[in-house]
């Protein structure tokens, strides 16, 4: 087994597969990296508006996590998503 088969074993769910870019698939890890750096702004600017008195600014931290989240996995996915088509492509 090579390597990206070995950590791939989740397929890549259907939403991620139609709802990403051409551009986010070929440029993972320039969108992963601008993603975390998005979700790092929505942190600051929820403490910024929590610290004032605006209670609505902690939904800006469920939006950070969901962010980051989305971060964390596209890297993880992409890998799948070529492990699957190079295992089409071997049979």
């Amino acid at each position: 087994m090579n390597e990206h088969t070995e950590h791939s074993t989740k397929p890549v769910p259907g939403i991620i597969r139609h709802g990403v870019t051409g551009f986010g698939w070929r440029h993972v890890k320039g969108v992963a990296f601008t993603r975390l750096l998005v979700a790092i702004w929505l942190v600051i600017l929820g403490s910024i508006f929590c610290a004032t008195g605006h209670p609505w600014g902690a939904f800006l931290f469920a939006a950070a996590a969901v962010v980051g989240w989305l971060a964390y996995q596209m890297p993880r996915w992409k890998r799948a998503a070529d492990a699957e088509k190079n295992v089409g492509l071997s049979r």
